[in-house]
């Protein structure tokens, strides 16, 4: 996999587990990254991240983790645009 990132992160809630109508699992979660560097007032930024999983990996993702610990993931990230926006995003 070319396409391919490694985040490391706490949970910021628990994973919202759904399905779709022809019943494939649908997991979102938002993972919370801290910077290695501080601003200018000496706090350190938190990025928060809207991550997408599917299928079984989403049904075990679910199961298995809650809010707030840490966490490894490696991703795939999908370039594509929202319905309301004309630029490009990372989704």
């Amino acid at each position: 996999m070319i396409n391919q990132t490694v985040l490391v992160g706490r949970l910021v809630a628990d994973v919202e587990l759904r399905y779709t109508q022809s019943g494939t699992a649908v997991g979102q979660f938002r993972l919370a990254v801290d910077r290695n560097y501080t601003n200018q007032q000496g706090e350190r930024e938190t990025d928060f991240i809207n991550c997408v999983m599917w299928r079984k990996t989403a049904e075990n993702f679910s199961n298995f983790t809650h809010k707030a610990p840490w966490l490894v993931s490696r991703a795939a990230f999908k370039l594509g645009r929202t319905p309301t926006s004309k630029t490009k995003k990372f989704m």
